[in-house]
């Protein structure tokens, strides 16, 4: 936000990061200014406002006026940055009183009607300067026509008003609220308050010769230093909110990210008996990572669900074959008895005994209603049960092959030469990863 109204060119780093500040705000709040078919009063006004002072901004600083001026007349682009600045200003006042500009209320409203009354006087001002002052700036040959320095105190004035009753509604809106937005109003308002200030000394600068004499202790430098520092703050305090609401964001990824990988193990022994159950067909290759891992991860937990209950005839008959506790099994009974009924699938055909609905293998536990996160909680804990009875077969078959060599623990009976024993038949041919677990 610039501190007014002003002729210099080229883009300094602090007006870069106005700009890029004001048009990012812009483009955080039109998504859902869209999804409300612009039917939000509120929201519309602070992304129009955004959008005004981003761009007067932009078009202030930009150094082709000469250019733009060819194709209309000239004065034009500086006309044209002070009118989007001022209504951009005009638009926030009404945003921070939470009372939307409406066409019945125009003539009654002070900050529209002292808007439209700057920008009228702005506008016969400038058509009454000649072609060569058309394009002014604070330098002292422009600043001796009188109208070049009423054009400076008519928005400078406005500037004044704006910025500082904005400063204060934004300083009652931080009185409330979280802490986060207090904060953020808090900065606004302070970086408000120092361009108000800044406007009003180069009021001063116009008008006053002493000012702009050679030696006096504060020069324009020193209050343009002032309006930048006070513009970064404003950038700043309007920064929080979208940086709060990108942490955010990433952390919630972060935890379907997490939910999703914990389902790995599950989903994928279940996709290799029931290809039919995956629901994306694109190939591996291909797939991008998601923006936003909770709809993968709800299509995952619908995919293992629907796995599991086709795999219930098995699970039924997993828990014949060992029996346990009475009650839902949990915890590593279930990995196990779910890493059975896996292995199960192709030995025996019990397709045709599939129940209608899912025998009840993940108990959400903890006092809490079997809600979607419960279960999933429940699936993805069943999921790493797996998963460590995958990765520990390895190491049990390392052990009995470690025994077997010098350097391994020897038992009595193989300390004598002969035929060693033909080890018996396993009783199912597993199909999984891990162990039986019988």
């Amino acid at each position: 936000m610039r501190a007014g109204t002003c002729g210099t060119v080229g883009m300094s780093g602090v007006n870069l990061v106005t700009v890029v500040t004001l048009l990012g705000g812009t483009a955080w709040t039109l998504p859902a200014l869209v999804r409300q078919r612009f039917r939000a009063p509120m929201r519309l006004h602070l992304c129009l406002s955004m959008f005004l002072l981003g761009m007067g901004n932009l078009l202030g600083q930009f150094p082709g006026h000469a250019l733009l001026d060819g194709f209309t007349f000239t004065g034009f682009t500086k006309l044209t940055y002070n009118a989007a600045i001022l209504t951009g200003l005009c638009l926030m006042i009404g945003f921070l009183r939470e009372y939307p500009l409406q066409r019945r209320s125009l003539g009654t409203r002070g900050e529209v009607v002292l808007c439209l009354s700057c920008l009228t006087a702005m506008a016969v001002l400038t058509a009454s300067l000649p072609p060569d002052l058309r394009n002014h700036s604070l330098a002292a040959p422009y600043l001796d026509d009188w109208r070049v320095r009423a054009f400076y105190d008519i928005g400078g004035v406005y500037l004044v008003f704006g910025y500082a009753t904005c400063a204060l509604i934004a300083a009652r809106h931080a009185r409330r609220g979280q802490p986060l937005r207090r904060i953020s109003l808090g900065t606004v308002s302070a970086g408000l308050l120092g361009l108000s200030l800044s406007c009003a000394f180069r009021i001063l600068w116009v008008n006053c010769r002493a000012f702009r004499g050679f030696g006096h202790h504060i020069t324009y430098a020193n209050a343009f230093l002032f309006g930048q520092v006070a513009a970064i703050a404003v950038c700043a305090g309007l920064s929080l909110p979208c940086l709060a609401s990108t942490v955010q964001f990433l952390r919630e990824r972060s935890c379907h990210r997490a939910r999703f990988r914990g389902l790995e193990e599950l989903w994928r022994r279940l996709a290799e008996l029931y290809p039919e159950l995956v629901l994306d067909r694109a190939p591996r290759y291909r797939r991008r990572p998601p923006l936003d891992y909770s709809s993968v991860v709800y299509r995952r937990y619908v995919e293992c669900r629907d796995g599991l209950t086709r795999l219930s005839p098995y699970l039924r008959q997993a828990a014949q074959e060992t029996p346990s506790a009475a009650g839902t099994p949990t915890g590593p009974d279930l990995a196990r008895l779910v890493d059975r009924a896996l292995r199960l699938h192709g030995d025996t055909d019990l397709e045709d005994g599939a129940a209608s609905a899912p025998s009840v293998v993940v108990d959400p536990g903890g006092g809490h209603d079997a809600d979607y996160e419960s279960d999933l909680a429940g699936l993805i804990e069943l999921s790493r049960g797996l998963e460590e009875l995958r990765t520990a077969a390895p190491r049990s078959r390392s052990r009995v092959v470690a025994s077997g060599h010098p350097g391994g623990t020897l038992s009595r009976n193989s300390e004598r030469p002969g035929p060693r024993p033909a080890p018996e038949p396993s009783a199912v041919s597993g199909r999984g990863d891990g162990p039986s677990g019988a």
